[in-house]
């Protein structure tokens, strides 16, 4: 039985970088679409962040932090930087929503999503 467990954590220990990687990749095109999307003045988050009372030069700085984040987590040198940056920037949203009655079904999005960021800066980097 021990001998497949560690058949099993070999395959696993090989195949984890990709994984990882691929995880990235999704984070990254999640927080570049969305970051872009905050230099829509007319859009969606326009009247959102306005709503939630966060002046409209707030929301092109968020916009510029989930951009470069997206980009960074995607470069093996910087990655722990785009993580951090993201991290920071989803507490903010989480704690924005919180305030605001949101649901416990897009906090913990928000919490996954902000969890995973610090995981990948500090996996990823060793």
């Amino acid at each position: 039985m021990y001998k497949q467990f560690e058949v099993f954590r070999s395959k696993l220990t090989k195949i984890q970088p990709i994984l990882l990687w691929l995880m990235c990749a999704y984070f990254a095109q999640s927080f570049l679409r969305n970051g872009i999307r905050k230099f829509d003045v007319d859009g969606f988050w326009s009247s959102s962040f306005e709503r939630w009372g966060y002046p409209a030069w707030f929301m092109i700085f968020i916009g510029v932090l989930e951009t470069f984040g997206g980009f960074a987590i995607l470069v093996p040198k910087i990655r722990h930087y785009g993580g951090i940056v993201l991290a920071v920037v989803m507490l903010g949203a989480l704690v924005t929503r919180s305030i605001h009655g949101v649901g416990w079904g897009d906090a913990s999005y928000i919490a996954f999503f902000m969890i995973s960021m610090l995981y990948m800066t500090s996996r990823l980097e060793r």
